[in-house]
């Protein structure tokens, strides 16, 4: 049976949705419970985030143990999965009203750096690796 190759980009994978999932459970989380401990919608957008994050994460897991042509398949799961945590706060899930919240100052633009470093990468290595079959 064949071992799959690792490359130097199928690091960035795991690597970057680390990076994305611990980001959004602890630097850029989004603002806390009020002072009567409910929580606003923007706490579920970053658990929601986390969500995909997470689900990252296990793919970009999974990308180092399968062979290229199944990398393919989880190369556009990864597009998808970063397209989704991209729309989630803010646009799927409500953010605070205030603009100058945590919320909107620091997990929106963090989420949106790095969803779209996900989606690039994940774009580069399918174009690669269909270039690479022909």
């Amino acid at each position: 049976m064949n071992k799959p190759k690792i490359k130097a980009l199928d690091i960035v994978f795991p690597v970057l949705s680390l990076v994305f999932l611990v980001g959004i459970l602890t630097v850029f989380q989004p603002c806390g419970p009020r002072e009567d401990g409910s929580w606003m919608s923007c706490h579920w957008a970053g658990r929601a985030v986390a969500g995909a994050a997470g689900a990252m994460l296990l793919l970009s897991v999974l990308r180092l143990v399968v062979r290229a042509g199944a990398k393919q398949g989880l190369d556009l799961a990864l597009i998808a999965l970063a397209a989704l945590a991209l729309a989630l706060p803010g646009h799927l899930i409500g953010l605070c009203m205030m603009h100058d919240m945590r919320c909107h100052t620091l997990t929106a633009p963090c989420t949106a750096v790095l969803s779209c470093l996900m989606a690039a990468a994940a774009a580069v290595d399918l174009l690669l690796s269909l270039r690479k079959g022909k």
